[in-house]
């Protein structure tokens, strides 16, 4: 699993894993990764998003410290989608195997 740090403009947007071709987001409303096909198709095709790749340490601090909760009026459909996920990622569990460990 490789980690990524997402930017747009040069501000971090996303904290990404790339994982056998689907591209997890965190998304710091729900506090785990979620499968994002736009963000899977951006990094193989548009590219909208620079990738600087990123380790485990560096993608903690970033969900903690810099990372900010998508706007609940903004982005509610998909914040709901998000929510009934029945298989998002614990980001533990990410950061974990991405750093070399099995949970």
């Amino acid at each position: 699993m490789k980690l990524f740090l997402l930017k747009e403009d040069d501000e971090p947007v996303w904290v990404a894993a790339l994982a056998h071709e689907t591209m997890y987001g965190y998304v710091p409303n729900t506090g785990k990764f979620h499968d994002n096909n736009a963000l899977r198709n951006d990094y193989y095709m548009e590219r909208d998003f620079s990738y600087q790749p990123i380790g485990s340490a560096e993608a903690r601090r970033l969900i903690d410290e810099v990372l900010t909760p998508f706007d609940e009026d903004d982005y509610a459909d998909v914040l709901a989608e998000w929510r009934a996920d029945p298989k998002p990622l614990e980001a533990a569990e990410v950061l974990s195997m991405a750093a070399g460990f099995n949970p």
